[in-house]
């Protein structure tokens, strides 16, 4: 189990060293490294990524670096989408005539080739603005759409209410990284409660990953001035591009 360990603390180094979300890197390594199956390896991610948030929820709530008006207006969207989208599996899993691992596992592919070009683009600087249509949308629904796509993959509680809050708000940079990560730790429990009660999380794994991901983010956060963001995002990239045309 040290191996787990030492794959948790790459990715917190990772998390530390970009910001970038863990479920990006997480479940693909869960699924190409383990072997676990699409569902197994997004419950356990999102306990997983429940128990990091915590911490910094409560680093966040301390410096009261919170918009809590924000995180209610996204989770009264968010928290049903998520589990909407666990409950979505399962009726897959139940009633349709289909290999329910094998189309999530398409699916989520699907997901990080979108992401992985979709943060090329933005680092490449051809849009400025992505996101504009969000201003346009209530919270409400942006947050219901947002918390689908993370109940059925895990990915984005942290990374997509990023880019979603930067949209809409004028946030201080200390409330906008205090109340994306109050806000993803509400989803993610949520989300990732549900999917262990269907039996789609590996607690011991969990633990493991968490001894080495608690350090690995210290150290990361340190490093950060130290090592060429750019270099590591394009990294990251080809990794998600690479692993999302496997599973596909």
């Amino acid at each position: 189990m040290l191996t787990v360990s030492f794959t948790g603390f790459i990715v917190g180094l990772l998390v530390g060293l970009t910001g970038m979300g863990g479920g990006l890197l997480m479940t693909p390594l869960l699924i190409l490294l383990y072997g676990f199956s699409p569902t197994m390896a997004v419950g356990t991610d999102l306990i997983y990524a429940t128990v990091t948030k915590a911490v910094g929820s409560f680093q966040h709530f301390r410096q009261k670096t919170v918009d809590w008006s924000i995180v209610r207006r996204l989770a009264k969207g968010s928290v049903p989408g998520g589990l909407l989208g666990v409950l979505t599996i399962q009726a897959l899993k139940r009633f349709a005539n289909l290999d329910i691992e094998q189309v999530l596992g398409q699916f989520l592919g699907l997901t990080f080739i979108f992401v992985s070009l979709f943060m090329l683009i933005k680092m490449t600087g051809k849009t400025e603005r992505p996101s504009e249509w969000i201003n346009k949308v209530p919270l409400g629904w942006v947050g219901f759409l947002g918390g689908l796509l993370v109940g059925l993959t895990s990915v984005g509680s942290g990374t997509l209410f990023m880019a979603i809050l930067l949209s809409s708000t004028s946030l201080a940079a200390a409330k906008l990284v205090g109340t994306d990560v109050v806000h993803a730790f509400f989803l993610t429990l949520s989300a990732g409660a549900m999917h262990a009660s269907f039996g789609h999380v590996n607690v011991e794994f969990v633990a493991w990953l968490l001894l080495g991901s608690v350090p690995g983010i210290l150290l990361g956060g340190r490093l950060t001035l130290r090592v060429p963001d750019r270099a590591l995002r394009i990294g990251i990239i080809v990794v998600l591009f690479v692993t999302g045309i496997k599973m596909v």
